[in-house]
């Protein structure tokens, strides 16, 4: 089966973190929440979390 795009309904602690393992094995990714504000918190710290990997990585 191939994955084309995962969608995440819910940008909490779980949802992000399944949003970002998604994102690191180089899944795109969509998450869905009914607050904006969560999204965009999800979002940075995932952003942040990646970021670092990379940083450690390299």
């Amino acid at each position: 089966m191939t994955i084309h795009t995962v969608a995440v309904i819910g940008s909490g602690i779980m949802g992000a973190g399944i949003a970002e393992v998604a994102a690191s094995h180089g899944h795109p990714v969509l998450v869905y929440d009914i607050n904006a504000d969560a999204i965009s918190r999800a979002i940075d710290g995932i952003r942040t979390r990646l970021e670092s990997r990379v940083a450690r990585a390299s």
